[in-house]
């Protein structure tokens, strides 16, 4: 299907005005709350550049001042915590056993699968670099790698996490921006309310979480079948309802559908680091073409929630970052630098940016990527 983003909310709209947020009208169908930042003509590169400097921080205050969305944070922050949990717990373990092999002189003695994990723990173990471990307050030493190892990489799993609950939050924005979730009025094939999926979702967490916990802690071939008791515990709750069921295929299908696209521009970004990594090298002006570019490919990652939600194709999400490089630049900056900020930054800044960055998303006028001929200002043309 030929996409035609309306020019303030970006979803399809073959005919304006928009049938989702009534462009060129005001923000929101009659009756709807909207949101005054949101009325009027949408920007243009060159002011979006504002909008850019102000999105992470309009995000901010959106997610303090929105009811009902806060709440949606918690599970993603539990589960990561319950996997860095099981994580250092076996690293933990792992510590003890490197500090007992170097105590007794015997690598074998490591109670790790052959591999290429265990050839560097013997590796590191007979080069005797781990010797001072043995002599050192082992439980010190943990604390510290584990201390280290949250400061930067609970960020990412943390945004791994959230990204369907980042989704659920941004829906219910576009509701009380519109007056209704337009992907919903798009897409949704049932009317059982959010709640109750929420509900059902729950339910069937419960044993897929234990499933999941059960894998962790078993060994060999054999505990990789407590896997399968993960999707089988939605599809024995789906059975509970038949809405819920016709929910959960189109969910899983969306969700699908959309992570091949996330998957590329993920890809994508990180490539374009790797390969112009060599611009921070130029004397001068290196550092500084180096910050842009990360800033341009920080709004690629972070903006993939609502891009995915209006079906868009990566062609697309790059036509629009091009048209507006510099608010795309802006706005990833300005997230990168709140991301610095150590596990207090991506707990607040993970959900403030994904937010600020919809908000962005739609004061950025979209309307060179209609196709020719409807655009705005030469419909029927």
């Amino acid at each position: 299907m030929t996409q035609h983003p309306c020019p303030r909310c970006g979803y399809h709209a073959p005919a304006l005005p928009c049938p989702h947020c009534a462009h060129p009208g005001p923000a929101g169908p009659p009756g709807a709350v909207g949101d005054p930042s949101l009325r009027g003509a949408p920007t243009g590169p060159a002011l979006g550049i504002v909008d850019g400097l102000r999105a992470v921080p309009t995000g901010l205050f959106l997610l303090m001042t929105t009811s009902g969305v806060k709440r949606w944070l918690l599970p993603p922050l539990l589960a990561t915590t319950v996997i860095f949990v099981l994580l250092f717990s076996w690293l933990w373990n792992l510590l003890q056993e490197l500090v007992a092999a170097v105590d007794i002189g015997d690598p074998q003695t490591i109670g790790l699968d052959e591999g290429w994990l265990r050839e560097a723990v013997v590796w590191v173990l007979e080069g005797g670099f781990v010797t001072w471990a043995a002599q050192a307050s082992s439980w010190l030493l943990f604390a510290a790698i584990s201390f280290l190892a949250i400061l930067w990489t609970f960020s990412i799993l943390y945004e791994a996490v959230s990204g369907p609950f980042l989704d659920e939050i941004q829906g219910r924005l576009e509701t009380r921006w519109f007056g209704a979730d337009p992907r919903s009025s798009l897409e949704r094939p049932t009317d059982l309310p959010t709640a109750r999926c929420a509900l059902f979702s729950a339910i069937a967490a419960v044993p897929a979480v234990a499933f999941l916990t059960l894998w962790w802690l078993g060994s060999g071939p054999l505990a990789w079948l407590w896997l399968i008791g993960i999707p089988l515990s939605f599809l024995l709750v789906s059975l509970m309802d038949g809405r819920y069921r016709t929910w959960l295929a189109w969910i899983v299908r969306v969700e699908g559908r959309t992570l091949l696209v996330s998957v590329k521009a993920a890809t994508l970004a990180g490539l374009l680091l790797v390969a112009f990594i060599w611009v921070k090298f130029i004397p001068g002006i290196g550092p500084a073409l180096f910050v842009t570019l990360a800033g341009f490919t920080t709004a690629l990652s972070l903006l993939d929630i609502p891009f995915s939600r209006r079906g868009w194709p990566l062609a697309m999400r790059l036509a629009f970052l091009r048209r507006n490089f510099l608010p795309a630049v802006a706005y990833g900056i300005v997230a990168g630098l709140f991301f610095l900020l150590p596990v207090v930054g991506p707990i607040l800044m993970v959900p403030s940016a994904s937010i600020g960055g919809l908000w962005m998303l739609c004061r950025l006028n979209k309307n060179n990527l209609r196709p020719p001929g409807t655009r705005e200002g030469n419909q029927g043309t």
